[in-house]
């Protein structure tokens, strides 16, 4: 289309290569995904590379046998291009139908023996051996051109050392070269300049594609000169991923959502959907713990933000906000109550709501009190400050940790009472989950029916770290997550993302509000029959503890009984109110009517 153009996104690879921290592979896959679903459809993925050369990148064949990742590979629609530096780097790409990969050389002879120790014509020819061998197995190469303006080493680029370059990319095979400005340093008339002269040399303006880095803030405005060249395809990175190495502290590869914006706002194509773009640029931003560098996409997300938090508050306000009173609670805990709920909120913020051997206890008494009060439906447990909960209290002179059979036999009959007594609550029991969780605080949030999930929060497993292991939660994490991913969290010790976990049906929303969110889906509950959940959550451990045996049968016979019967005042209520043309029953009320002394907790 002549009023469209291509962007090749090279975030998953030329993005993260240079970040320091380690980055789960897990992550990297998420990456991919979320940019797929932008309506990309040219994603850089990873690079087959020495692990001591590029550490971030050392998980490379682990990504590529990922079963999304083979899904993404294998879509005819997309471009999946791996970047390849050598005939044995192919053959694991090979081994892994990549069906397109890409080759990288130098302009430069300094950058080219610094960066790969070996001449320019050698890099060729390495180049040439991977491009020959891919083209046998049908598998499409673009190449890459570095240094086009200039050298850290060497200074300016002469053009004719990046026409020699593109010309032997040309001639080996690639289907579109990539210009480079690995410094950032050209400006928009050196841009128009270089594409001049390969044109008039010869070389077809459709197989060269622009690579701008941003380091002195003039990659738009090269893009654009490209374009007006005509260049229809640019490289760029989400949220700007990726730092010049020869300048520190600056920029490096434009941003993605910025080169998006300014080609739909000049009215050329890109196939993006920009503000999903925007959302996964401020995403894998947070995950690095890193600054946001795209411009336009935390433009587009704050002004997105304040329309939505203004809709947010209006609801809030209204039907989906609840007024909580404050019931009397131990030290450690604050209890709260609205209507037929109940708010649990550990209130050790400054220890990481870690549990203390008296907050077990009472938070097992409490739990106990209220399952025989039938006006109480729904129980919530949230916390307040950064994290959720750290799990048991480890700390100097509090911990059990390696101590005499007694006092482990004690922890260990406390812990599975009180996980137990929240699994086999006759309410609905949501966890609302605010931050990072550990060891116990999962095993709270893994207890409970429902998960509500911060943008902020995870779970780690990390006992094993510790030389532990997950012990008295095991049974409701495997419950929740089932066997091969517990074994591999479990295992690993690793961080568990709230969109991985919403995936897996583990957590039912990952919001930006997390207090918002719970009370509008309490809200939300109160046309569900409390006495029918509790049917609901006994099918359910039927399922999980008799799966397909025959006290499994005995117990759905048992429960369609209960529900049908006539003395089940609440299936003839909802009956009649069904009959009545009813179809929203506010079963709060028809709990709280049916309390005949008020409840105390």
């Amino acid at each position: 289309m002549a009023n469209s153009v291509r962007i090749v996104e090279v975030g998953p690879r030329d993005g993260l290569q240079n970040v320091k921290q380690s980055i789960p592979t897990l992550t990297k896959i998420e990456l991919i995904r979320r940019l797929q679903q932008t309506g990309l459809n040219t994603i850089e993925i990873t690079s087959v590379v020495s692990p001591r050369t590029i550490p971030q990148l050392a998980d490379c064949k682990t990504l590529l046998a990922n079963t999304d990742v083979k899904r993404i590979v294998q879509d005819e629609r997309l471009r999946a291009p791996v970047l390849i530096p050598n005939v044995k780097g192919l053959d694991i790409a090979l081994e892994n139908n990549i069906r397109e990969i890409a080759v990288f050389v130098s302009a430069s002879e300094g950058f080219s023996k610094a960066n790969i120790n070996c001449s320019v014509q050698q890099g060729l020819d390495r180049a040439k051996a991977v491009a020959e061998i891919a083209r046998q197995r049908n598998v499409a190469v673009r190449g890459y051109v570095s240094c086009i303006f200039s050298c850290p080493y060497d200074g300016p680029t002469p053009p004719s050392a990046v026409l020699n370059s593109v010309q032997q990319l040309l001639a080996m095979g690639c289907y579109e070269i990539s210009l480079g400005d690995t410094l950032g340093v050209g400006v928009a008339s050196q841009t128009a300049a270089l594409i001049k002269f390969l044109v008039d040399a010869g070389v077809p303006i459709g197989t060269l594609a622009g690579h701008f880095h941003d380091t002195y803030g003039q990659a738009l405005a090269n893009i654009w000169a490209a374009y007006r060249s005509g260049l229809r395809v640019f490289d760029s990175s989400v949220g700007g991923l990726g730092g010049c190495p020869y300048a520190p502290g600056a920029k490096g590869n434009v941003a993605s959502e910025d080169v998006v914006y300014m080609f739909e706002q000049a009215g050329i194509n890109t196939g993006v959907n920009l503000d999903r773009l925007a959302e996964t640029g401020a995403w894998i931003s947070e995950q690095l713990k890193k600054q946001n560098e795209s411009r336009a996409g935390s433009a587009l997300l704050a002004k997105s933000r304040l329309k939505s938090g203004s809709k947010e508050s209006k609801a809030n306000t209204t039907a989906s906000a609840l007024q909580w009173i404050p019931q009397e609670a131990p030290e450690g805990l604050k209890f709260f109550k609205s209507g037929t709920n109940i708010k649990i909120v550990l209130d050790r913020p400054r220890n990481g709501n870690a549990l203390t051997t008296s907050m077990i206890e009472m938070l097992t008494a409490f739990m106990e009190k209220i399952a025989g009060d039938s006006s109480i439906t729904r129980v919530a447990i949230t916390a307040n400050g950064k994290f959720f909960c750290t799990g048991m209290d480890l700390g100097k002179g509090s911990s059990p940790v390696a101590s005499g059979q007694a006092t482990v036999d004690a922890q260990f009959n406390r812990l599975t009472k009180l996980f137990n007594v929240i699994s086999n609550a006759p309410q609905v029991t949501i966890a609302c989950v605010q931050g990072p969780a550990f060891g116990g605080g999962v095993g709270l949030a893994f207890a409970c029916d429902i998960r509500i999930f911060s943008k902020n929060a995870n779970m780690t497993l990390s006992e094993v770290k510790l030389g532990l292991c997950p012990a008295t939660i095991s049974k409701a994490v495997i419950r929740e997550l089932g066997i091969p991913f517990s074994r591999e969290a479990m295992l690993s010790g690793r961080t568990l993302l709230p969109e991985e976990l919403a995936r897996l049906g583990a957590v039912a929303k990952v919001v930006s509000d997390p207090n918002a969110a719970l009370d509008s889906y309490l809200t939300s509950l109160k046309t569900s029959a409390p006495r029918a959940s509790g049917m609901v959550k006994d099918l359910i451990k039927l399922a999980w503890q008799e799966g397909a045996g025959p006290k499994q049968e005995e117990g759905i016979k048992a429960l369609f009984r209960q529900m049908m019967l006539s003395d089940n005042v609440e299936s003839a209520y909802g009956l009649k109110e069904f009959q009545r043309g009813n179809k929203k029953v506010d079963w709060d009320a028809f709990a709280l009517s049916r309390q005949k002394v008020p409840s105390k907790l």
